[in-house]
């Protein structure tokens, strides 16, 4: 199963962690893996890319963590939170239809 925690500061999502393999289908077949990589890694590159975010990550073989450093600006704020809720929104319909295979968790952080 793939577990997702989403960390949150003040109801915002200032970060996530990704663990795990589905184990919906063999390697390379995997589309719950594969829909799970491409929109955590595409938030990623959206973070640091289109709202030129300060993040800390780590990705390897079925983990990947990423953390808001510094979003820069109010506007790379609103940034951050649009591409992050975004792939919270479609996590969420992954786990509705492929509940048995990824479990999303919220974390308030204080």
């Amino acid at each position: 199963m793939t577990k997702v925690e989403i960390y949150r500061q003040n109801k915002c999502i200032i970060g996530f962690k990704v663990t795990g393999h589905s184990g919906y289908a063999k390697r390379g077949e995997d589309i719950v893996c594969s829909a799970v990589s491409a929109l955590t890694q595409t938030a990623l590159l959206g973070l640091e890319k289109v709202a030129k975010a300060s993040v800390d990550y780590d990705i390897s073989d079925g983990y990947l963590q990423c953390r808001i450093i510094d979003a820069g600006s109010e506007l790379g704020a609103v940034k951050c939170a649009a591409i992050l809720e975004t792939m919270y929104e479609g996590l969420k319909n992954i786990e509705i239809t492929y509940g048995k295979y990824i479990r999303l968790l919220d974390k308030e952080e204080v």
